[in-house]
């Protein structure tokens, strides 16, 4: 199957769905730059070194925005036996490109590819986290899409600013499917303390006030008590003792 040609470098920019496009509007020295590395990248891929023709494909895309050079990446990732890189950029060309005789291979290519690669479905317990599988982000939860692994085992890193980072490892088989319930710890600890409050007692109830007022009766009783028994008697006649002789 054949490359596009480097006349689609001066066809008019495509906007992509999914991601957005890089260059909004390059320049003319970046579409001559472009140009310098979609013909290397031509070299490379003919002579099969696919690594270095995906690169080279990449960066022509990220200077020109020519959303056919899409196409080539995923040629050249299917070329290395990167089928979920090659399944990513023929799904983004097809939604970029409306109108091209290549559809038709591309179509079958990506349901061929989705037999190739295991399909791992992400969730995280805190929205806004970050996910990276085998170091390389691919994008913040929820996730969008059901994640398209090549075959083996993978390191998944999952990481939220207040939350320890959740690590684990995922295995994926050709055509399996996988979900990963990713449970996040909280780093911030949340400390309560129970302050007692004391009951308002009224003050004609507290015990210490009767005990007092107690106190001064009784005091003021035996007080009463003693001055009456140094008074004499009222209304009665004195008692007449004898002279001393």
């Amino acid at each position: 199957m054949r490359l596009l040609g480097l006349a689609l470098l001066l066809a008019p920019a495509l906007a992509l769905a999914d991601p957005p496009p890089p260059a909004a509007d390059p320049t003319g020295t970046d579409v001559e730059l472009a140009k310098a590395h979609f013909a290397t990248g031509q070299l490379y891929y003919e002579r099969g070194r696919y690594p270095d023709a995906a690169r080279e494909f990449e960066e022509a895309y990220r200077l020109s925005n020519r959303a056919e050079l899409l196409y080539n990446m995923g040629k050249s990732y299917d070329g290395i036996g990167d089928h979920a890189r090659a399944a990513a950029a023929y799904r983004r060309f097809l939604n970029a490109v409306t109108s091209s005789p290549d559809r038709p291979w591309v179509t079958e290519r990506v349901q061929a590819l989705a037999l190739l690669v295991g399909h791992v479905t992400v969730k995280c317990s805190v929205a806004g986290s970050l996910v990276t599988v085998d170091g390389q982000p691919v994008g913040t939860s929820p996730l969008a899409e059901t994640l398209e692994l090549n075959p083996g085992g993978h390191k998944l890193e999952i990481a939220h600013e207040g939350y320890a980072t959740w690590r684990g490892d995922v295995v994926a088989s050709p055509g399996g499917e996988l979900t990963v319930n990713a449970e996040q710890i909280s780093l911030v600890k949340v400390i309560r303390v129970e302050v007692p409050t004391e009951k308002k007692v009224p003050i004609y109830k507290r015990w210490w006030l009767w005990t007092a007022v107690g106190v001064v009766i009784v005091a003021g009783a035996v007080t009463a008590g003693v001055v009456a028994s140094q008074q004499p008697p009222v209304g009665g006649a004195f008692a007449v003792l004898p002279k001393v002789q």
